[in-house]
């Protein structure tokens, strides 16, 4: 995996039950962009126990937040 640049970092807060924001942790967001071989994608975070590849086109519309999707309509031309 190499790294190709920072894309930059934004802040929203954590999600809590029934997807609400929860107040009390308010999380600063680094994304980077890589460039990788690996085709299978094997994750080991049980929170997060999903991984997929997705054309760019289509990310926004697999995210759920607001800020998470306002970041990436962001940055989109920058991929």
């Amino acid at each position: 995996m190499k790294l190709i640049r920072e894309l930059g970092k934004y802040k929203r807060y954590g999600i809590g039950l029934k997807e609400e924001a929860d107040k009390s942790e308010l999380k600063e967001i680094a994304m980077f962009l890589f460039r990788t071989n690996q085709e299978i994608l094997k994750p080991i975070d049980p929170n997060n126990p999903e991984a997929r590849w997705v054309e760019k086109d289509k990310v926004a519309d697999l995210l759920n937040y607001r800020k998470d999707k306002e970041f990436f309509l962001g940055i989109i031309d920058k991929l």
